[in-house]
């Protein structure tokens, strides 16, 4: 081997070299790799199970693959070492040999054993060297380092992609909890067996990434879902009954109103009107307070979570304050009935007296005791609406009986 090849055999190994260290370098950067070896800040982790079977030896061969790098170093640098000093021209044949079997030849020692008394002869030597070439050792550490890079980077995986979807499920079990304690719903059995099957696998993943099962996330999953569904589900019925304990509370003040108005049509008639045959009796004051005292409680049961029961009973209070309103409504119109009457007579008369009056009819004396006899009926309390009545067709009658001019 001339000194351009030793050259070019030199470069070679500096180029691969360059991709060693980077790879090994890539390697021992895997969060898995400092999480297994408890380096840069990680606690070293307590391996169980098929994880153990499988990463404890990868571990060895690990340390034995830097190791071996280093020496694979130290003789590529030492080679480069002497190839400094060599002349281009007139380069001694020695020292060129001395390169090229370090280069080629088994010039690393691997380990150094000694050879039990039993095994030696008299003229054996009491430990044996195990030498190999340059290139043996990096065809022995490719295998190894592909042995153990299978094996981190699928711990690797496990944990990057189990460990943030158990989070993210045992942050959903919480704010579900958060959320079941806020609606008063019972949920706690299920809440605490997700719990304690999310705490098992947490542990199982940390210790035995490589023997977890992924279908435990697909199995659980549903089960979350299912319980948010219910909760979402009672969430939407809560919002519900509370909207309709706010709608409760103004029917019933709806209720007050109309029933104000009812007592009062019905009080005014009692005062104006002689005929009391067609007035309608406003409900009682007693069944306004326990329309009122039931919503009360309703309230309560609400506040309690009690949903359902509260749904239920809503319904019937709903129906019955609309079954009062519509009673108080029909009573309050029966009630103004015969005031508005009233009014409007009284407006009829008015209309025909002016009427008379642009006729010139105000001098008919029979005229006049009629208009003189409803205003009498009809501005007195209480109102005969039927006397009224007819005296005031009677005057519009006869005033009608006049040509017109």
């Amino acid at each position: 081997m001339n000194l351009e090849e030793i050259d070019q055999l030199l470069a070679d190994w500096k180029f691969k070299l360059d991709i060693v260290s980077q790879n090994l370098i890539d390697l021992h950067e895997l969060s898995a790799y400092q999480r297994l070896y408890g380096i840069s800040g990680f606690p070293k982790v307590d391996l169980t199970g098929v994880t153990q079977t499988r990463v404890n030896p990868v571990l060895d061969v690990m340390n034995e693959l830097f190791e071996n790098f280093d020496l694979l170093v130290q003789t590529i640098d030492k080679a480069v070492q002497l190839r400094a000093v060599i002349p281009i021209f007139l380069a001694p044949p020695q020292k060129i040999q001395e390169i090229e079997d370090l280069l080629t030849k088994p010039s690393i020692h691997l380990s150094i054993k000694k050879i039990p008394l039993a095994q030696r002869g008299l003229l054996s030597a009491t430990h044996s060297v195990n030498a190999i070439t340059p290139q043996e050792l990096l065809q022995l550490m490719t295998s190894s380092f592909q042995a153990a890079k299978d094996v981190v980077v699928a711990v690797d995986e496990v944990w990057s992609h189990l460990e943030p979807s158990l989070l993210s499920i045992e942050a959903e079990t919480l704010q579900l909890q958060h959320l079941a304690e806020s609606l008063k719903v019972n949920c706690s059995e299920e809440i605490s067996a997700l719990t304690q099957k999310i705490k098992q696998q947490r542990v199982s993943i940390e210790s035995d990434p490589l023997g977890v099962n992924e279908e435990f996330i697909k199995s659980i999953q549903p089960q979350v879902s299912k319980l948010k569904a219910m909760l979402e589900q009672a969430k939407q019925q809560r919002e519900s009954v509370r909207l309709g304990l706010l709608a409760a509370r103004e029917h019933l003040f709806n209720l007050h109103e109309i029933h104000h108005q009812a007592e009062v049509t019905f009080d005014e008639s009692l005062q104006k009107i002689t005929d009391h045959s067609k007035l309608q009796n406003p409900i009682t004051k007693e069944e306004i307070q326990a329309l009122s005292l039931w919503l009360e409680r309703l309230e309560i049961k609400f506040n309690e979570g009690l949903f359902n029961p509260v749904r239920v009973g809503l319904e019937n209070w709903t129906a019955k304050v609309k079954e009062y309103i519509a009673t108080e409504k029909k009573a309050c119109a029966a009630n103004k009935a015969p005031l508005d009457l009233r009014a409007e007579l009284r407006g009829r008369l008015d209309a025909l007296t002016a009427k008379a009056l642009a006729r010139g009819c105000v001098e008919d004396t029979i005229l006049q005791e009629i208009a003189q006899q409803a205003k009498q009926l009809l501005f007195t309390r209480p109102t005969p609406l039927d006397q009224a009545a007819e005296l005031v067709s009677k005057y519009e009658k006869r005033l009608n009986s006049y040509p017109n001019f």
